[in-house]
């Protein structure tokens, strides 16, 4: 990923854990209705190609979760289920103030680097990615959908 993609990615993550504490409090919504479609949202108001709302409410997700204590091996997890009805389960206040304050982690936060042994199984890891399948280019799909790289489809 390169990092102007990361960088919008980020920011619509972003867009979106600011936006739910509005949709919880005004709309009455728990955490998990406020979130669903908010990816959507946030990919138009982005320009990203929608494709890439469910890694952003997926990321949205774990940063709440985290917040909350509530720590997962993964997003694919069997637990996920169990993280989300946690955080629908407390009251809405409760669930506004944990969106805000993972909001504010997430703007706040310093990017470092990897712990080195990480980077370095990553690096001899033998998982290559499966090219990219070309996919014609609209104003509505601006960028890559996730798992394709920039450079093959501009080729």
């Amino acid at each position: 990923m390169d990092d102007v993609l990361g960088d919008r990615l980020r920011v619509a993550v972003q867009a979106l854990l600011d936006s739910l504490p509005g949709l919880i409090d005004d709309l009455e919504l728990n955490f998990s209705d406020a979130l669903v479609g908010g990816g959507e949202i946030v990919c138009n108001l982005t320009k990203l190609h929608p494709s890439w709302a469910p890694l952003i409410e997926a990321d949205a997700l774990r940063l709440v979760a985290d917040t909350a204590g509530l720590h997962t091996p993964s997003m694919f997890s069997p637990a996920t289920r169990r993280v989300i009805t946690a955080v629908d389960a407390q009251p809405l206040e409760v669930q506004q103030t944990l969106v805000e304050r993972a909001a504010e982690r997430f703007a706040n936060h310093d990017d470092h680097v990897p712990n080195p042994r990480s980077l370095a199984a990553v690096s001899r890891s033998p998982h290559k990615p499966a090219p990219a399948t070309p996919t014609p280019t609209s104003a509505s799909a601006s960028t890559p959908r996730p798992g394709e790289d920039s450079h093959r489809r501009s080729r």
